[in-house]
């Protein structure tokens, strides 16, 4: 008969183209890219007819954006490099080359020994070497970011972007979503009901993410139904060229201007076309601050272009000019190294001549050197300045925000902390519940400031348009922030007709059950999640969580068998299967799996708990005490630790 087991831990224990029939536009002004049967092709069909565009536009930045990871693509350096040390906790990581395989070896020292040692090799590169070259792995089709970035500008290797914030090192863990996919890459296919899992990744963001979908057009193309473009618009496929300056703003917007994405009912981030309005398919929020002005993110070209004087006038009909547009400087078929400071000085003096006011400065140069021509510089040197950027460290970028340089606004001390307002930069007169919903987008993915909580409360209790299932889910969220299972519980049990389908929404209501244990409900709730979402690892792991605690050991150990099936990097399922092996008195299996986790994830607290538990009621007090120590070292405030140390090391 098994002896069952006094486990000390019992409250941490969980993690928790094709060929077809051409086409016609349903009505003129209606391009057949924006119909969901409308195919991408690839860059490589739009080739054939466009050598000579896909020839420069392979070089560009954005060709150049998304590549398979081999040292003879890579733009950074892999001989002799020296190890980054993450001080949040105590990790290095190695970069290194074998042949045209590249990785990055994770490893943690005590004296001379290494006490952790981990390797991914890496097998996307991401940018264009420009700025950066990020890194992502893949295991069976989920994507996750690599922990270390090479910083062009500066020649040297350093901790990704996000992941060098206190308590943010996400060491192998960080998705790569649709959302991310979306910007940094031609249309992929993603696994639709997953979180970060593709079953196709194209290699560069190509002429399809401006251009739309092509599978119409090719076919017109090849049945001689060619357009006369310089008199009509070929309705086949996008030109941005040919569309309003607004429409047209709006392709750049789609990926130049991030922040706190809340996308319209219905949208999800690849669905968006070009030649749609953006606000139809998304709102961007950012907050403003004192420093605003000086202080930005890299992404947030068209919102410093907004601020410029020059930008506002040329939007104003009675002046008379062309409206200004990310395509008034750059040409995207081009690389930005190809393209001379006298072409955008060119640019500038199309308007800047003569005496011509604008505002309250004149429209030609004050610097005698220039004027005269004793220095030769460009205009955008000084009324475009180089910055950083607050979100993408050892970098310079150039700041779309033209002003005169004499009325630069003196340097400002930085305050990042006092919080203004929240801008929306696509819909500027967002409705309460989208504003609502930008706050919360915003204190999920970038602080984690209560206030802003309280104001998306505010806007909710704003809202007219009551008793809506999205409204629901907005409520419901943010219940599940601030903790709140109680609320989310009574109204799904007051107005359960009232929840929107919606997989994150289940998710969240089976956790407000599972908070005081009502684990039927948790598990039904969870399990509707999972229906929508049947490869989101994380609705299988909680549903997983359910089932053991509802002692349904056998459910739940078959269910994170497939799941590290599938991923077997994923480190919680490891620390789950192994509780719910040892509910079973499963010993092997659950030390193994304990062990497993913190091969993985070294720090893991439940792990660690788990296993010194195991040692304890398994009469290995040796083994037991380092995990405690290190257990009461990282986490000196919990007294359960100190209770099972005093008992490991009483004197009989």
């Amino acid at each position: 008969m098994p002896r069952s087991f006094v486990l000390f831990f019992l409250l941490v224990f969980l993690a928790g183209c094709a060929a077809q029939e051409p086409s016609t536009v349903d009505e003129p002004g209606t391009y057949a890219a924006w119909s969901a049967d409308t195919e991408y092709v690839g860059i490589q069909v739009c080739a054939d007819c466009h050598e000579q565009q896909y020839q420069s536009y392979s070089r560009s930045q954005m060709g150049r954006s998304f590549k398979l990871a081999e040292k003879a693509l890579s733009d950074a350096s892999w001989d002799v490099v020296r190890p980054i040390h993450s001080a949040l906790d105590d990790l290095y990581y190695q970069p290194f080359a074998d042949g045209e395989d590249l990785f990055v070896h994770e490893y943690r020292l005590a004296g001379a020994d290494t006490v952790h040692s981990r390797i991914e090799q890496i097998d996307y590169i991401v940018g264009s070497g420009q700025h950066t070259n990020s890194h992502i792995y893949e295991e069976n089709g989920f994507l996750y970011q690599i922990p270390v970035t090479w910083y062009a500008q500066d020649e040297k290797w350093d901790l990704a972007p996000k992941f060098q914030k206190v308590g943010n090192n996400y060491r192998f863990g960080r998705v790569i979503t649709d959302e991310c996919m979306a910007c940094h890459n031609a249309q992929p296919t993603f696994v639709e009901g997953s979180e970060n899992r593709f079953e196709m990744v194209p290699e560069g963001i190509n002429c399809e993410k401006c251009h739309g979908p092509g599978s119409v057009h090719v076919e017109a193309m090849k049945a001689g139904k060619a357009v006369n473009t310089v008199s009509e618009i070929d309705y086949t496929i996008v030109n941005p060229g040919k569309l309003t300056p607004e429409l047209e703003l709006d392709v750049c917007k789609r990926c130049h201007m991030q922040g706190a994405s809340v996308f319209a009912d219905g949208q999800n981030p690849l669905d968006w076309r070009p030649g749609l309005p953006l606000s139809s398919h998304e709102n961007v929020f950012w907050p403003r601050q004192p420093d605003s002005t000086t202080h930005f993110i890299m992404a947030s070209h068209p919102d410093r272009l907004a601020m410029s004087s020059c930008f506002k006038e040329s939007w104003n009909e009675e002046r008379g000019f062309d409206p200004i547009t990310c395509t008034t400087c750059h040409d995207p078929h081009s690389p930005i190294e190809e393209t001379s400071g006298e072409t955008y000085s060119a640019t500038c003096q199309n308007c800047h001549t003569g005496t011509l006011a604008l505002g309250a400065s004149s429209l030609t140069c004050t610097e005698p050197d220039v004027v005269s021509g004793a220095i030769d510089t460009p205009c955008a040197s000084c009324h475009l300045p180089l910055s950083g950027s607050t979100d993408i460290p050892h970098i310079q970028i150039t700041d779309h925000y033209i002003r005169v340089p004499d009325k630069l606004q003196p340097e400002e001390v930085e305050d990042q902390e006092r919080f203004i307002r929240l801008a929306a930069m696509i819909d500027t007169a967002p409705d309460a519940h989208n504003l609502a919903d930008g706050f919360l987008t915003y204190f999920e993915q970038f602080t984690d400031r209560p206030g802003m909580l309280d104001s998306a409360e505010v806007y909710l209790r704003r809202v007219k348009s009551e008793n809506t299932p999205s409204l629901t889910s907005s409520w419901i969220r943010l219940w599940h922030l601030q903790e709140d299972h109680t609320a989310i519980r009574r109204t799904v049990q007051s107005s359960p007709n009232k929840i929107e389908e919606d997989a994150w929404t289940y998710y969240r209501i089976g956790e407000a059950f599972e908070a005081i244990n009502d684990f039927p409900s948790s598990i039904r709730w969870l399990r509707k999640a999972l229906e929508l979402g049947p490869d989101h690892l994380r609705f299988r792991d909680k549903l997983g969580v359910s089932l053991t605690r509802a002692g349904q050991i056998n459910e739940a150990i078959s269910l994170y068998d497939r799941m590290l099936q599938e991923n077997a990097l994923y480190e919680n399922a490891w620390n789950n299967r192994g509780f719910a092996r040892l509910m079973i008195e499963d010993l092997e299996g659950a030390e193994a799996d304990f062990k497993a986790a913190l091969a993985l994830s070294p720090d893991m607290e439940l792990a660690m708990a788990n296993l010194a538990s195991f040692y304890l009621n398994t009469n290995r007090n040796d083994e037991a005490i380092p995990l405690v120590r290190r257990l009461i070292r990282m986490y000196p405030q919990n007294a359960g630790y100190a209770q099972v140390w005093n008992m490991l090391t009483a004197v009989d």
